[in-house]
């Protein structure tokens, strides 16, 4: 499933670029959406964008995210950390484009590279045992996400060309994190009781969660 989500993204960002070369200026919009970045830490993210409308209903949203603020945070125990994710969405308006209020249908797909690493004592485990879990003293992290969303989004018009968008989305996201270069690695058993943590990092291996989505940003419309 992630190999697939990767060819839909290349589809889209594909046609995105042929069509920006053949239509003129006033068919697409520029985006800024404010996130927090799923790294240890939550450090903020940007998140530039370009809208391309095909017609009145139906436009293609390309957008990236990157990372901001210090690479070590002091009350995180990750270093180095790097990240950088690209995001397509399809989307369907219900209403023409020169309304001031449209709402929206959308698919989403993401892509995002994340890596960083540990230099304090921490654990991570194998989805698939329950009573296990493994110790180190320093590790660095390789943990991509590939996520596929269906969104619900209001577009509204503020003032002139600027308009204000609020979106929400539910889908699957899908990871996959290896672990390299771990220090002192010890297998542990906890018992069935143990809590687990919820960030997807600390599983090694590939794994399936739901995914929501909440967000707002703002467009120019050029």
């Amino acid at each position: 499933m992630p190999n697939s989500v990767s060819i839909i993204i290349y589809l889209l960002l594909s046609s995105a670029l042929l069509f920006a070369q053949k239509e003129a200026k006033k068919h697409f919009a520029i985006s800024f959406s404010p996130g927090i970045v799923p790294l240890p830490g939550g450090p903020l993210g940007l998140q530039p964008g370009v809208e391309f409308y095909f017609s009145p209903k139906f436009s293609l949203l390309d957008e990236i995210s990157l990372q901001t603020g210090k690479n070590k945070d002091l009350d995180s125990t990750a270093i180095n950390k790097r990240y950088f994710k690209y995001k397509a969405e399809i989307r369907f308006y219900f209403a023409k484009t020169k309304n001031a209020v449209k709402p929206y249908l959308g698919l989403q797909f993401s892509t995002a590279k994340r890596k960083f690493d540990v230099n304090k004592s921490d654990r991570y485990y194998e989805p698939s045992q329950d009573d296990s879990v493994y110790t180190y003293n320093k590790a660095s992290i390789n943990s991509p996400v590939e996520t596929g969303t269906l969104q619900l989004g209001l577009s509204s018009k503020v003032f002139k060309d600027f308009y204000f968008n609020v979106e929400m989305g539910y889908g699957f996201r899908f990871i996959n994190t290896e672990y390299s270069s771990v220090v002192n690695i010890q297998k542990i058993k906890v018992g069935f009781l143990n809590i687990r943590p919820i960030s997807s990092y600390r599983y090694i291996g590939k794994l399936t969660r739901s995914q929501f989505n909440l967000g707002v940003s703002f467009l120019y419309r050029l």
